[in-house]
């Protein structure tokens, strides 16, 4: 029996790749509002009618205070929002 070589199927990542989150997040439609590090929006993962979403500018973490749906960093959101795996998000975002 033949075994991968992990070398060979290893996901190679870098999140410096990543887009910064505030020009991913106003990509995504988000209106940011408030001061500071931490903006408010609508939340895309609800019928949000009060800004309920706050996404942290310095390392795009984000928080849902309504539904609860939270996340580290944009690639989380994207993976979320669009329902797709880590490899297909980072494809998405710049890594592929």
């Amino acid at each position: 029996m033949r075994y991968a070589n992990p070398a060979q199927t290893k996901f190679s990542f870098d999140r410096n790749r990543l887009p910064s989150p505030d020009e991913y997040y106003k990509s995504q439609g988000l209106r940011l509002i408030g001061g500071g590090a931490w903006k408010n929006a609508l939340c895309p993962f609800h019928n949000d009618t009060k800004p309920s979403l706050r996404v942290c500018l310095v390392n795009g973490a984000f928080k849902c205070m309504a539904c609860g749906v939270s996340g580290g960093d944009v690639l989380d959101f994207h993976r979320k929002r669009y329902r797709l795996s880590f490899p297909e998000a980072a494809k998405q975002l710049g890594h592929g």
